[in-house]
């Protein structure tokens, strides 16, 4: 069963691994993990470990990358960034008062 954490520190220091290992899908499927309300989770791809993430507002996730050859902490802080990233322009959009326009195609 898989485990569940949240947005706690615990949850945001992972231990790295010095490489990545190959994983069969019976192995490993998915581990979901939450960070700053988005949703991570791991997936075997042609027994390559990816993270994948998705925004709290979604139902699946959009967005992922295979485990670098550099490590999974590495991988981990890269997703740990571009979900703050994304989160820091939703802000600016938000106050701002940006919306995105709709075109009549």
């Amino acid at each position: 069963m898989p485990t569940y954490f949240t947005d706690s520190k615990e949850s945001q220091h992972l231990k790295p691994l010095n490489r990545v290992p190959k994983i069969s899908d019976s192995q490993l499927e998915q581990i979901p993990v939450r960070y700053k309300g988005w949703g991570i989770s791991t997936k075997v791809i042609n027994g390559k470990l990816w993270l994948r993430w998705q925004h709290p507002h979604e139902n699946f996730p959009r967005y992922g990358c295979p485990v670098s050859e550099e490590g999974l902490e590495v991988t981990i802080n890269n997703v740990k960034f571009l979900i703050n990233l994304a989160n820091k322009l939703e802000d600016e959009v938000k106050s701002k008062g940006l919306r995105r326009k709709s075109s009549n195609y």
